[in-house]
């Protein structure tokens, strides 16, 4: 099975970038519970978060063993706001493991 993410690297890669717009477009990329719960919490939309993993001002990665869970942060600027999309990986599925604004 292929990784969906270099955890060698703290640098965010353009195939793991690839690998979850095509599962995006490809209708693959599913929502946890917990970012499910979150989007009605801070008053988000789906398609919030999907302009944020979309179009993101800024893309960071979390590796294992951190204080975060892994994978890849998608933030996007709305004014003042922050959205954030965690965009994570397991059994071969790219999952976006939560949302938030602040």
């Amino acid at each position: 099975m292929v990784p969906g993410f270099d955890f060698s690297t703290s640098e965010v890669l353009e195939w793991e970038l690839a690998a979850i717009w095509k599962a995006l477009d490809e209708d693959r990329l599913i929502f946890s519970r917990h970012a499910r719960e979150e989007l009605s919490l801070d008053a988000l939309t789906l398609d919030d978060v999907l302009d944020a993993i979309n179009f993101p001002d800024e893309v960071s990665k979390d590796l294992p063993g951190g204080p975060r869970a892994p994978g890849l942060n998608f933030d996007r600027f709305l004014g003042s706001m922050r959205l954030r999309a965690k965009v994570g990986w397991r059994d071969a599925t790219y999952i976006v493991v939560t949302v938030m604004a602040n």
